[in-house]
């Protein structure tokens, strides 16, 4: 009798264990959908003036395809609002929402960047950066790794923080990324750090905007990084 009632017992636990896994994986596709193709996936694109944070958006607005001729001015203080856009990856519109273009310039850190990350709690953020002015680059990205740091509550939705190295057009011809990261070593101990604490994943890709090299798998990859549901070989 103990032996049957055990079996019995295994296969109710076993029954309910296996519909509450589906109930689950139900919930987590239908929330996956909702962040994907209804209300966007919520991420902020930073980085020191003139790196290509207008550039990447408007590439995504335009479905990855080519920006040729797109030379826009510096951002102004404030920034520009930004509507929500869908952008055509493998599986089909991903639905964007970025919020706002922030300026790189020092003045903005303070402002726009804070005002930004705080009203948009994402899910992701974008750093971009380029070759030159090392030290601008390094105090823009401690300055956003601070950020982090000092804002809980707009951190706490954060799943993933990508580098992208922009303008590879301009300078893989003289030197490589591992080269120009050779100035980051802190840096990336500190966001290293930050990551394993804060539960969010981080990477470091590079790519050219105008060219288009590399820059959709890098975004293919964040934008997985940060949807409720990641998929497997994307």
């Amino acid at each position: 009798m103990a032996s049957l009632l055990d079996q019995l017992l295994t296969v109710i636990v076993g029954t309910v264990s296996t519909v509450t896994r589906t109930v689950n994986q139900t919930i987590s596709t239908l929330e996956d959908f909702f962040y994907v193709k209804v209300a966007g996936m919520s991420f902020i694109v930073l980085g020191a003036r003139q790196v290509g944070k207008t550039t990447l958006i408007e590439w995504l607005k335009r479905n990855m395809k080519s920006i040729e001729g797109f030379d826009p001015d510096p951002t102004a203080a404030g920034g520009t609002a930004q509507p929500d856009f869908s952008s055509r990856f493998d599986e089909g519109n991903i639905r964007m929402k970025v919020r706002r273009d922030v300026g790189g310039e020092y003045a903005m850190w303070d402002t726009d960047w804070i005002e930004l990350f705080r009203e948009s709690k994402p899910r992701g953020i974008v750093f971009m950066m380029d070759h030159t002015d090392a030290h601008l680059q390094k105090d823009a990205l401690n300055y956003v790794m601070q950020m982090l740091e000092d804002e809980a509550d707009a951190r706490k939705n954060l799943k993933a923080f990508f580098i992208v190295v922009n303008k590879s057009d301009l300078w893989e011809a003289e030197t490589t990324q591992e080269d120009i990261l050779k100035h980051y070593r802190n840096e990336q101990r500190r966001l290293n750090s930050l990551a394993e604490r804060h539960n969010f994943k981080w990477a470091i890709t590079s790519g050219s905007l105008k060219t288009g090299k590399g820059i959709k798998s890098a975004m293919r990859e964040f934008l997985n990084n940060i949807r409720p549901s990641p998929q497997e070989n994307k």
